[in-house]
């Protein structure tokens, strides 16, 4: 492309398409789930489903950092390549509901983590916020705990705790910035980050500076 040639808003265009191929970037991630942590069975559209509710390990191959992630998915399957190296490739994303932005602001500071029941609770309440909210209607309903543990019980006590916070508003406690991992075929993941203290990803900064020497290359060559 002859850049002499461009107008404004061909130019807009090709910063922007700068930005979005660097957007596109994607982390190998490999995933560490708790093998302890209690399982559950949930009706879902009338077929019943199992699944494990756990706070994960992930380890980002790319960029050689770890970090916590909750799934994101009820009805996907962690894919076998997600738990050994070189993992999976994810693509970081931000979009969420606001009701499960609100259960993070809301509730995700209390939370002890080293409490299975607690981070069983919060997980179930976060797969509730994707549908309404609610564990006694909509989609996902009917939650009983696989062996009936003491830890099962509570946890379903933290989500309805949790969930009625999220439907009646309840004032946050703190700010979380939200980072979405999706992969095709497997699991999706969802990280927290204390709001304003989040380090941009790899493919974030790549695409600031990948961006801005455009830009100046264009101006450059525009006028």
């Amino acid at each position: 492309m002859n850049f002499t040639s461009l107008k404004k808003p061909a130019f807009a265009m090709a910063v922007l398409g700068v930005l979005a191929s660097a957007s596109a970037q994607a982390n190998d991630l490999v995933i560490s789930p708790d093998l302890a942590a209690p399982s559950f069975t949930v009706d879902v559209s009338g077929s019943s489903k199992d699944v494990l509710a756990t706070l994960f390990t992930v380890n980002d191959q790319t960029t050689g950092t770890s970090f916590l992630a909750f799934c994101f998915e009820l009805l996907q399957n962690m894919s076998a390549g997600a738990y050994v190296p070189p993992g999976l490739p994810y693509t970081a994303g931000s979009v969420v509901s606001a009701a499960t932005q609100a259960l993070f602001n809301q509730s995700y500071a209390s939370i002890d983590l080293g409490s299975q029941a607690q981070v069983a609770g919060f997980q179930i309440a976060l797969w509730e916020t994707l549908d309404d909210s609610n564990r006694s209607s909509g989609t996902y309903t009917n939650w009983v705990g696989d062996t009936g543990s003491a830890v099962e019980i509570n946890a379903l006590a933290v989500a309805d705790e949790l969930l009625t916070k999220v439907r009646s508003g309840a004032p946050s406690t703190a700010n979380y910035l939200l980072t979405t991992w999706n992969n095709a075929t497997s699991q999706d993941l969802i990280q927290a980050v204390p709001g304003g203290n989040q380090v941009p990803e790899p493919s974030t900064a790549l695409l600031g500076a990948l961006g801005l020497g455009s830009l100046v290359a264009l101006r450059r060559r525009w006028n």
